[in-house]
């Protein structure tokens, strides 16, 4: 039986669904396909990030060295490569409406920010939209460790398996899958409220 409803937030609140802003920066910096998300979000500064080791300015300010960019250009570098990204305001509305029948919280890997950008960017607020809100630079761990996952549960006061926990990346759903949790994996075009809904009768 379902007691919680989780999310992850990048890739399943949020989601990046126009790239047109990042392939632009890819060309203009000489990049791959897949580079500029790897230099912002794949960098040894951007992982120690994740987990609460260094603040978020320095990964910026790595990659205005990585470019050699001024302030202005990093600003308008920032306005780029986030201007494809999609909040997704009909699951947060029914994220609220499960409370109080369903415990609900947002399980994210995502740097030191992210608590101040959910309250000040999306009106997104723990106690208020969800009951509880766990960051990986907060916790010093990020999914798949097993640990994240009983942070979650001890967290939110459920075990494992009254968990229904939603995620875009396959490892994270097959590493809280071995402990039990239920889970969905998002895909794109997935009708997700629907299939959260399937999972609560």
């Amino acid at each position: 039986m379902v007691e919680a409803i989780v999310l992850d937030f990048g890739g399943v609140i949020i989601r990046t669904e126009d790239h047109t802003g990042r392939r632009e920066l890819e060309k203009k910096y000489g990049l791959p396909e897949g580079g500029i998300h790897n230099l912002v979000f794949k960098s040894a500064v951007s992982q120690s990030a994740s987990i609460g080791e260094t603040d978020t300015s320095k990964i910026w300010n790595f990659i205005a060295d990585e470019l050699v960019l001024s302030d202005a250009e990093l600003n308008q570098f920032k306005d780029k490569f986030w201007a494809g990204d999609y909040i997704d305001y009909e699951l947060i509305e029914f994220i609220k409406s499960c409370r109080p029948s369903y415990k609900t919280a947002i399980l994210s890997n995502a740097w030191n920010n992210l608590r101040s950008t959910l309250s000040e960017a999306y009106n997104i607020k723990e106690g208020e939209t969800v009951d509880h809100i766990l960051v990986s630079a907060e916790l010093g761990v990020v999914k798949p460790d097993p640990k994240i996952y009983q942070i979650l549960a001890k967290t939110i006061g459920c075990d494992f398996e009254d968990i229904l926990f939603v995620d875009d990346f396959i490892e994270n759903i097959e590493g809280a899958n071995s402990l039990g949790i239920q889970t969905i994996h998002y895909k794109p075009g997935l009708d997700l409220i629907n299939e959260i809904k399937s999972r609560l009768v």
